[in-house]
């Protein structure tokens, strides 16, 4: 898939600090691994970087249980203690079941995006693995959801 690219010039992207120091490279159709130089999106204003408090931070895990919190790589939980403080048309996308089910046990699967979805929209459509598709996002959302009423996830306020 060499659609990155294309895809940070169509779309507004903010990335948290911590998924730039993550995010290296990633594997293309044929599995050929495919270097990403984020710093140079950055530098050139085409990426956005949005950094959390570490106080938020922390504020943010323990609204959760050991079942949730501890799945979460620190760029996902960066991720999405911002999204909770932004304007809600922001949606954080993933290919991280964990990061569909906080969004759905907190009521807010519809702020979340599956990269199918973020490159239909930039017109950059193309068939994906199934932890990258639509399906994916929803069914995770869904069992956040089913979790939540389970009482799992999210602690009890």
């Amino acid at each position: 898939m060499r659609a990155w690219a294309p895809l940070v010039a169509r779309t507004k992207l903010q990335v948290a600090r911590t998924v730039v120091s993550e995010a290296r490279f990633y594997f293309d159709d044929g599995g050929v691994r495919v270097e990403i130089d984020l710093d140079s999106y950055v530098k050139s204003g085409a990426i956005e970087i949005v950094d959390v408090a570490l106080a938020e931070l922390r504020t943010f895990l323990t609204l959760f249980d050991p079942s949730y919190a501890e799945k979460l790589d620190a760029g996902e939980a960066e991720s999405l203690a911002y999204l909770l403080a932004a304007p809600s048309e922001t949606r954080i996308c993933s290919a991280d079941a964990i990061v569909f089910r906080v969004l759905g046990n907190l009521d807010r699967g519809e702020q979340g995006a599956s990269l199918e979805e973020v490159l239909k929209e930039a017109g950059l459509a193309r068939k994906l693995p199934t932890q990258f598709c639509r399906k994916f996002r929803i069914d995770y959302s869904a069992r956040g959801v089913t979790e939540r009423l389970q009482g799992t996830g999210a602690k009890p306020k």
